[in-house]
């Protein structure tokens, strides 16, 4: 039997990574022999955290082929165009071949990024070859227009089973799209079972950047991409994230540990630019460490775990915090933050400062005053977090026996 992992951005996006290995993990748990296919647009990087699973990247070269501009090029040149090239082909006789084809990558079947046609194409061949699809521990939504909703619902209706990451995207495609709720099943993020290293690994790393053990550490992982998906200002940001930072040295006599979770080739969703504008403009403070190296997403989950505090615009490096029973506040800007957060937390997780928009952040005040809140609270949210992540690490592995059910 083999396996087609689809929705894959590229592991060079740590939070993609964090679905990514747990969910080989996972499934090699269950069904040893499967062989699992990851299609992705960087194969060369992919491969060196894929290879210790056996699992193979394959470069993803249905994306672009179903993009509007393409589509208009082959209607104006079809007596010249050649439809499908090799690589397309060899793409879609794999789909055709899998025994199942599993649609990861978080929240990409929404309207936030556009081209959600993209991630519903290997998912609409598999399905016109019989292959079953899973949708697994999807944030879905909400979709800005009746189009992309009734797009999504097409393949969904057609699939084999829905898992959703959080109660809000069961609601909505339950009750706003109308799908069967037998077809849905709510469950947690893979993220939540990522393994970290061992302790004395993340202490070496951590000492290597110059981190004291002995003092507060806090993490913050930064955005660079936020503010073009939430349409706000970004030297604002930069400004913002200055004084939040300076908070954190002067009032809790904290360390800082920048993690750029998102290191994509592409200069607008690097977090590694926004880190280093966030330096210059700490004029490179000793007390804030850019966790700079290429580190897996479970070192990073290591780091963030050693921290008495995380703040996140990032959902991945928030659910390594959340994961590792860490106070955790997140910067949300769509239905994936306020849906996990309240899954953990109750409705009240918004009320009680753990959560905060991009566009409250943005006014220092209100997020200075948010952050001090939470400090408070830290170990009363660590508490909370010990009790009920048993509960929520079992619903993440309840995705992989509903896969391995459908396998058999």
């Amino acid at each position: 039997m083999n396996a087609i992992i689809t929705g894959i951005t590229g592991l060079r996006n740590r939070g993609v990574e964090a679905l990514v290995i747990p969910t080989l993990e996972q499934l090699l748990q269950r069904q040893p022999n499967l062989a699992i296919d990851v299609l992705t647009l960087t194969p060369d990087y992919d491969a060196m955290r894929l290879e210790i699973f056996g699992s193979k990247p394959i470069k993803d070269h249905l994306r672009n082929a179903n993009s509007t501009r393409l589509r208009k090029l082959r209607s104006k040149l079809s007596q010249f165009y050649k439809p499908l090239s090799i690589d397309y082909q060899s793409n879609v006789e794999n789909i055709r071949q899998a025994s199942i084809v599993i649609a990861s990558g978080g929240d990409v079947f929404s309207s936030d990024y556009g081209g959600l046609n993209r991630h519903l194409l290997p998912l609409k061949l598999a399905l016109n070859a019989g292959v079953p699809v899973v949708f697994l521990a999807q944030s879905i939504g909400p979709f800005k227009t009746k189009e992309e909703a009734d797009a999504w619902v097409e393949v969904a209706r057609r699939s084999k089973l829905i898992t959703v990451r959080e109660k809000l995207s069961y609601n909505y495609v339950t009750k706003d799209l109308g799908l069967d709720p037998s077809l849905v099943k709510h469950t947690a993020d893979p993220a939540f079972l990522l393994n970290p290293p061992s302790p004395e690994i993340i202490a070496k790393i951590l000492s290597n950047y110059g981190i004291d053990q002995d003092r507060p550490k806090i993490a913050i992982a930064p955005s660079q991409g936020i503010c073009r998906y939430a349409a706000q200002d970004y030297d604002k940001h930069v400004n913002v994230w200055s004084q939040v930072v300076q908070l954190m040295i002067n009032e809790f006599k904290a360390q800082v540990l920048i993690i750029p979770h998102v290191q994509e080739i592409d200069a607008n969703n690097d977090d590694r630019i926004f880190a280093t504008q966030l330096l210059k403009a700490l004029n490179y403070n000793p007390d804030v460490r850019l966790a700079g190296a290429d580190h897996t997403a479970s070192e990073f989950k290591g780091l963030i775990g050693a921290c008495d505090m995380i703040v996140a615009e990032r959902m991945h490096p928030a659910i390594a915090g959340l994961s590792s029973g860490i106070c955790t506040m997140p910067v949300g800007y769509s239905v994936k933050a306020e849906g996990i957060m309240s899954d953990l937390f109750g409705s009240e997780a918004m009320h009680n400062g753990l959560l905060i928009s991009i566009q409250q952040f943005l006014n220092a005040d209100v997020a200075c005053e948010a952050i001090i809140q939470c400090w408070n609270k830290r170990h009363e949210v660590a508490n909370q977090l010990n009790q009920v992540l048993p509960k929520v690490k079992q619903a993440a592995a309840t995705n992989f026996d509903m896969i391995t059910e459908i396998l058999k």
